[in-house]
């Protein structure tokens, strides 16, 4: 999942052809993915765009461009042994960055 992230228009995003291929997944299932998500609560269309690629022929092919909170609000969903060290890689960098805000920050006056 190195290659996950994509730099475009001074933004990190990924696409949906990058999170089929590091997830084992076909391509137009992610695309179902996103539709529904997309469809289901108009409040998380903001986390998804529109884009195209253009495949080794010349063709050109739908694909969506996702910020990390689309990107993470579709792989929880996801189901599978890549899925699943993915959740778990993500519950791990949560909590460090918990140990770290908790070990590097004073109190607040609610926490004393």
């Amino acid at each position: 999942m190195k290659d996950l992230v994509i730099m475009k228009n001074q933004q990190a995003v990924t696409t949906s052809l990058n999170v089929a291929e590091s997830f084992g997944l076909e391509h137009k299932n992610v695309l179902q993915s996103i539709d529904k998500l997309t469809a289901e609560n108009s409040a998380v269309k903001n986390m998804f765009l529109e884009d195209a690629y253009t495949n080794t022929r010349g063709r050109k092919y739908r694909e969506i461009l996702m910020n990390r909170d689309g990107f993470t609000l579709l792989a929880m969903g996801f189901t599978g042994q890549k899925a699943l060290q993915f959740k778990l890689q993500y519950i791990d960098a949560f909590n460090q960055m918990e140990d770290h805000i908790k070990n590097g920050l004073p109190e607040t006056p609610e926490e004393k």
